[in-house]
């Protein structure tokens, strides 16, 4: 995982400088390792720190933003506008 702290701000700064495609593998990859945590508490993933639902949830709103453009409101807009900077960083325009 990218976040150790199971901080969404944190974990799209994390995106810097990579494609939009790999944004969306790394944060499907989040999610599903943070899921994992919390319904199978006994892996070796859990025992690094286990991630609430409200934490994966923000990552599967954030991977709709950006394959459909529909903005998350379980996000705030300082995150949103700091995606959003990240993602112009990087080359991708997301959705108007």
């Amino acid at each position: 995982m990218i976040s150790a702290n199971c901080d969404i701000r944190e974990f799209i700064t994390g995106l810097e400088n990579k494609d939009f495609f790999e944004m969306i593998y790394l944060l499907d990859q989040e999610a599903t390792d943070a899921e994992r945590q919390l319904y199978n508490p006994k892996s070796e993933i859990a025992e690094k720190q286990i991630c609430g639902p409200e934490y994966v949830s923000k990552l599967k709103n954030i991977i709709s933003y950006l394959r459909y453009g529909a903005k998350p409101r379980s996000l705030k807009d300082d995150d949103i506008r700091l995606l959003e900077s990240v993602c112009r960083n990087n080359g991708s325009q997301l959705h108007d």
